[in-house]
């Protein structure tokens, strides 16, 4: 049975401590203005605790586990030191532990997610919050799965927020002659890498990771084999592309990457370059957004461009149906002739 103490406060008011022991657990103790609270708190609090007791789930120390410990476990677990995304994910756990590091996990619930997300807010766009929201969702059902966090206990529902639609920025005509003149004035290396980038639409992850090995400049064609969704795929390598690798030397490492340069080290020479030609509001990855927009220009189908970016769902692709709604098809022409009388 829990037990409560009353005790009086420097400022003359009552306080009402709640103890929670049960056998397996450390003993779990939290102060409380109103009896009452107090009371709803300390049932709730052995009634969960018995529920892992008997299911043989929860440690020791779940009584007195704290956000901190929870995102350290998480961080350090193998499959998710293995991920892909982990550099900006530590990033993004790491907000958690430096704002609630000392809160306890069982007392984390949807008042508190919605307080992180309204503390979130100022400065940062949706899209951000959501970002953090998510891979804390994240550590969250990670530690019902290891055994940290009662299953029962799932992450608040309905804390997303709405996002905008999203950005599609590509060059037009002007503005691709701009770019194409300045980068050629650039180290080879960077000319390659914006001319691959804008010829296959690959992601500056996927640019970056890409080896000698994937490149088949004969056949002009690349194989992107880490992608975002998992899945490998083979993508079309422009004429002008493979120029710009060939003037890259032939002699090359089968395992070495085309593009040994860090991500901050191609944003920072992107950016600069943006600087100098005074072209506005538009990122590195705004080439892969220009490269689906010329192909949707020239006919291709909205699956014929997923296929060629990587995507997963179709919905990612409806962003660019705007551009081939009412062009003809390559099968019009016999429709047409079928009308014909």
């Amino acid at each position: 049975m829990p037990s409560f103490q009353k005790r009086r406060l420097d400022d003359g008011s009552l306080s009402v401590v709640a103890l929670v022991r049960i056998k397996g657990f450390k003993p779990v103790s939290k102060a409380f203005r109103d009896e009452k609270e107090a009371k709803v708190w300390a049932a709730s609090t052995e009634a969960e605790l018995k529920r892992q007791r008997d299911r043989g789930a929860g440690r020791e120390d779940t009584t007195r586990m704290t956000i901190r410990t929870l995102c350290e476990n998480f961080l350090n677990d193998p499959k998710t030191l293995g991920l892909k995304s982990y550099d900006g994910l530590e990033l993004l756990i790491s907000w958690w532990m430096n704002e609630y590091g000392n809160e306890r996990v069982m007392g984390f619930g949807v008042t508190k997610v919605r307080d992180a997300r309204d503390r979130l807010l100022p400065g940062r766009a949706p899209a951000t919050v959501n970002r953090h929201l998510s891979a804390m969702r994240a550590c969250w059902n990670w530690g019902r799965h290891a055994g940290l966090i009662a299953n029962e206990s799932a992450w608040p529902g309905k804390v997303m927020l709405t996002e905008p639609p999203g950005r599609a920025r590509f060059l037009d005509d002007d503005e691709l002659k701009k770019v194409l003149n300045a980068v050629s004035k650039e180290p080879a290396w960077f000319n390659a890498a914006v001319l691959v980038a804008l010829g296959t639409g690959v992601r500056r992850g996927e640019l970056l990771r890409l080896c000698w090995k994937d490149v088949d400049l004969e056949g002009q064609r690349i194989v992107v084999l880490e992608t975002k969704n998992g899945t490998p795929r083979a993508v079309h390598l422009p004429g002008p592309a493979v120029r710009a690798l060939k003037a890259l030397g032939r002699k090359h490492d089968p395992g070495e990457r085309v593009f040994p340069y860090s991500d901050s080290y191609l944003a920072h020479t992107w950016k600069a370059l943006m600087s100098r030609i005074s072209l506005k509001n538009f990122r590195f990855h705004d080439l892969r957004h220009t490269c689906a927009s010329y192909l949707a220009q020239g006919g291709a189908s909205l699956l014929e461009i997923g296929s060629v970016l990587g995507h997963k769902s179709p919905s990612v692709t409806m962003r660019y149906a705007h551009l081939v709604q009412g062009a003809p098809l390559a099968a019009h022409s016999k429709l047409e002739g079928k009308l014909k009388r």
